[in-house]
């Protein structure tokens, strides 16, 4: 490939990333970085959380010394009678050994790793959790322009007198609002002042303690949001409603 097809194919990548990053798909360039170096912090979150079970590794300490012993024993034995006719042969060295046993463990942890990728992708190919998500959140099915939009359709359904509990059927019952409702649930609650209140929250917990939740009914005149923490402070009982999928 000659340097003029190199830079045709560096600037069309380029442009490709420029355009993904445009659209707030930051994976372009977070993927390869977490391969790279995505281990560390998985290191840094996992390895404080360990507790060594020190019989465990006495444990394997022993079968795995056994284990090298009884191999080095048998196939020194095997090497002799290879080579009984061959008085100037070498004989079995114990580095071979202990190859041969760091192979036997390396097969066993690459098989482990194998099924373990095999199990997540299955995992993540039959979920319903999305894989990728954008960097502008006001563009995500939980984001506030998706919450507006199913407030409008939940102020419609109050004012033709459908109770709170029967909101998020009959939100579903509509094809173009499943997908938003996948990741938005209809919450119905009573107001420290006893008012009652019909809101659009995330379902993920982290994304609704980030973003909290967006009033509808009754619609206010000011703010529509409620932060977290207000909504915290907010009684469950009595007259906490809360819509899940049918």
């Amino acid at each position: 490939m000659t340097s003029g097809k190199k830079g045709v194919l560096v600037l069309v990548g380029v442009f490709a990333a420029m355009v993904f990053l445009c659209m707030g798909q930051v994976w372009v360039l977070s993927v390869p970085f977490l391969l790279a170096f995505g281990w560390l912090s998985f290191l840094q979150q996992v390895v404080p959380e360990v507790t060594p079970r020190w019989g465990a590794i006495v444990e394997f300490l022993v079968v795995a010394a056994m284990l090298g012993a009884g191999s080095h024993l048998f196939l020194r034995w095997l090497w002799r009678q290879l080579h009984a006719g061959a008085p100037e042969a070498s004989t079995w060295r114990p580095r071979w050994s202990v190859s041969l046993l760091l192979v036997g463990v390396l097969l066993f942890a690459s098989t482990m790793a194998s099924v373990g990728i095999g199990h997540h992708v299955g995992w993540l190919m039959s979920g319903r959790a999305r894989l990728v998500r954008s960097s502008w959140p006001q563009f995500e099915p939980e984001g506030a322009r998706t919450s507006g939009r199913l407030c409008e359709e939940v102020r419609e359904l109050v004012d033709a007198g459908i109770p709170a509990e029967q909101l998020t059927r009959k939100l579903f019952a509509k094809p173009s609002l499943q997908a938003l409702l996948e990741a938005q649930q209809v919450v119905s609650q009573v107001s420290p002042e006893g008012e009652r209140v019909i809101m659009v929250s995330a379902r993920d917990p982290s994304v609704r303690e980030r973003n909290g939740a967006l009033r509808c009914v009754p619609k206010p005149s000011d703010k529509e949001e409620l932060d977290s923490k207000t909504l915290k402070h907010w009684p469950d009982e009595p007259g906490s409603v809360k819509s899940t999928s049918p």
